[in-house]
């Protein structure tokens, strides 16, 4: 057995355990026969409603009866007892698909799961046969049509660990907003008052506090310095003349305050990123572009807020933005509440990491339910069937999210490629705009809720529907044992007929 998700990994145990005490709650009590009772009464009352040319009630009765009960020992057989043993060492976390896109995924039990992996280990379950292999035949389906779709680069999954990390020094989260006051803001002040009209490559330059164009032009952060003293630089006498020397350090130039190796503001604010986010990033992009994607969110005032419990570094009002998203956002806000709760209502970043704990959480409620579903039903040979089928389409759901993902990367690709090639965006890095951005615009996540929700419903839909009509097939197989008893029964009545009619015209 495999899992495809961490919570997966030991729910699917923890619900088998929890089928085998629901199984044996139902066997010590005895109520796994009731239905059995139920079933072979109504078969009796049936046969008793029949007239009397249908023969003999107890001829009838018997095997009606034991078809029943054979029948139903066949599904408790291979449905409802436990069989097959399954620890936590026999289930698989797989990681065919990470192998295949050269990403590296921690075990679970080198995960934040491992306490609860750990809770699990020397424990033991019992799965009947007939579940067993559905779990493999669904599982093996569905990683071989995921094997066949292209990798991707996950950019969705990359904004959302970058959007989670957050500023957890104080110290360095003032040190942001006394930057963009003593060195942003008096730079961008310098810019507009000395230039009548900027070209687009400036424009697309100075949207955030690391600025390149600052950091590069003579006569910005080269020229303006911290108005307080900075203990990671010493007081030099020909930078800092002009300050008083209160033995608290010197006062850097905008540009060693952001640049320095180890002790500039950049270096600092970038070692509040989580390793193997880092990793991911470094492996998909250069080290400018990952640093100026990864910057210009750490350090945007809308992260600056979240960090700091709402202040921000406004430099004219609370709400300052800028760049396409931003526009969107602002443009979106105004057209009417229902278009912005259409736009807000998905929240795909945070979706896509709760849908397969949803999943995983709905796979061990059936299997949890599995024996009650089974009683309930009288051991109907439909119910099985249409558990299959349940089963089956929930773990097959993996495959759509995973082809929604790849669709939603080359989309992306393609929409804030072309924008860095028509020079609408703020960035002169691909994919900058899109991870430091909280909005994609409601277009996009309409066409996103049907990839990621849509889709696995109407699956679910279809093959629930399916599932239901084969049920009702192999129930009417089930009952098969009933139509040439019925034929028979129905040819020797005819028989009998026609023997009597030809025995009395031969009287007369």
């Amino acid at each position: 057995m495999t899992a495809n998700s961490f919570l997966e990994y030991f729910l699917v145990l923890f619900g088998w355990m929890l089928n085998n005490a629901l199984w044996n709650i139902l066997i010590s009590t005895g109520l796994f026969a009731l239905p059995l009772v139920f079933k072979v009464l109504g078969i009796w009352l049936k046969v008793r409603e029949e007239g009397a040319d249908e023969g003999n009630k107890g001829v009838l009765a018997l095997p009606r009866v034991e078809h029943a009960l054979y029948v139903s020992f066949c599904v408790m057989l291979f449905c409802c007892i436990p069989l097959l043993p399954v620890d936590i060492s026999t289930i698989k976390f797989d990681t065919s698909r990470a192998k295949q896109c050269g990403v590296s995924v921690p075990t679970p039990q080198n995960s934040g799961y491992k306490g609860l992996v750990n809770d699990f280990d020397g424990k033991t379950a019992e799965v009947p046969v007939w579940w067993y292999l559905l779990h493999m035949i669904s599982k093996g389906i569905t990683q071989a049509m995921i094997a066949s779709i292209p990798c991707g680069d996950q950019l969705r999954q990359m904004r959302f660990d970058v959007q989670n990390t957050k500023i957890r020094d104080p110290i360095v989260l003032q040190e942001v907003q006394d930057f963009a006051d003593q060195c942003y803001s008096r730079s961008y002040f310098k810019l507009k008052n000395s230039n009548s009209q900027l070209s687009d490559a400036t424009i697309n330059s100075v949207g955030w506090i690391g600025s390149s164009y600052f950091l590069n032009t003579s006569g910005y952060y080269d020229y303006y310095t911290s108005t307080s003293p900075r203990s990671q630089w010493p007081y030099d006498n020909a930078r800092d003349s002009g300050y008083p020397d209160v033995g608290k350090g010197g006062y850097p130039t905008c540009k060693q305050w952001w640049s320095d190796g180890t002790n500039g503001l950049k270096a600092r604010v970038l070692a509040n990123m989580d390793e193997s986010t880092k990793a991911e990033l470094q492996r998909k992009f250069s080290k400018d572009q990952w640093e100026e994607m990864a910057l210009r969110w750490l350090v945007s005032p809308r992260n600056v807020g979240l960090s700091g419990s709402g202040e921000t570094y406004a430099t004219g009002s609370s709400d300052v933005g800028s760049g396409l998203a931003f526009n969107v956002t602002r443009l979106v806000s105004t057209i009417g509440v229902g278009i912005k709760q259409a736009e807000a209502l998905p929240g795909f970043d945070a979706l896509k990491q709760a849908l397969p704990m949803i999943q995983a959480l709905l796979e061990m409620m059936i299997i949890i339910v599995i024996p009650v579903l089974m009683m309930f039903s009288a051991y109907e040979p439909k119910t099985v069937v249409t558990i299959s089928f349940a089963l089956f389409a929930l773990i097959f759901i993996t495959f759509w999210w995973e082809l929604a993902g790849w669709l939603d990367d080359r989309m992306i690709t393609i929409l804030y490629d072309s924008m860095s090639a028509q020079g609408i965006s703020n960035s002169s890095v691909p994919f900058a705009e899109f991870t430091s951005s909280t909005a994609d615009g409601w277009i996009m996540n309409l066409v996103l809720g049907m990839m990621y929700v849509v889709f696995p419903m109407f699956w679910v839909g279809m093959l629930g529907w399916i599932g239901v009509n084969v049920g009702d097939v192999a129930k009417s197989l089930s009952q098969g044992g009933k139509m040439p008893q019925e034929a028979g029964e129905k040819g020797g009545k005819l028989a009998k007929d026609a023997a009597t009619s030809a025995a009395t015209k031969g009287i007369k």
